[in-house]
């Protein structure tokens, strides 16, 4: 008659060490709200500071009748400070590095954004014209 045995401790560690091995591979989750009320206009973002690694931003434009967009790009200057083309009332994406985003999202929209992040300081924007002047735009950061 076969017996059956609990596992050993050392069977149990394992488990423990692997279990944990793949939540630490799981990204960190950002959720973001493009948003407009009452004639303002902002982003917000369910935690300003990450750790390095993959991050995925799920992106939602809760406005009912305006277009938005989400953009990122490392940023050590103040937020308000990204270059602007006043004619165009736009930040000039072509001055920024390593420009990310999802553009172009209509009212209601959805996306879910995954990047690798490294440590640093970055901006996060909407750059639909007269957004970001307006208050679309936040600040966020990423830690060792």
């Amino acid at each position: 008659m076969p017996r059956h045995r609990a596992p050993s401790l050392a069977a149990f560690a394992c488990l423990l060490s692997f279990t944990a091995a793949a939540h630490a591979a799981e990204p960190a989750s950002v959720k973001v709200s493009l948003w407009d009320k009452d004639g303002a206009s902002g982003i917000t973002l369910s935690t300003q500071t990450v750790k390095a690694g993959a991050v995925e931003f799920e992106i939602k434009n809760t406005s009912q009748g305006t277009m938005h967009e989400f953009l990122m790009t490392p940023w050590t200057r103040p937020i308000t400070a990204l270059p602007y083309d006043e004619k165009k009332m736009q930040v000039q994406e072509d001055k920024l590095k390593q420009l990310a985003g999802v553009e172009d999202m209509k009212p209601g929209a959805e996306a879910t954004l995954r990047l690798p992040m490294r440590p640093g300081h970055y901006v996060v924007f909407c750059n639909q014209p007269g957004h970001y002047k307006m208050g679309m735009v936040a600040a966020f950061t990423v830690t060792r």
